[in-house]
């Protein structure tokens, strides 16, 4: 999907969906992590990821 796109496919406005691949070791972890939070895996990875990577300054 490229940037300049408007659908959003059901998804939340402001938000693109990606592809990753993981090892199944670590799904497992996130997946009982993010159940142990109530969370599901996509806000699980986001959040982690939100809080790891820098702000744009």
């Amino acid at each position: 999907m490229s940037k300049g796109t408007n659908k959003n496919n059901g998804r939340a406005p402001g938000k693109t969906q990606i592809s990753i691949s993981l090892p199944q070791e670590l799904i497992d972890r996130i997946d009982a992590a993010a159940a142990a939070e109530n969370r599901n895996r996509s806000n699980f990875i986001a959040t982690a990821l939100d809080n790891s990577v820098p702000a744009k300054q």
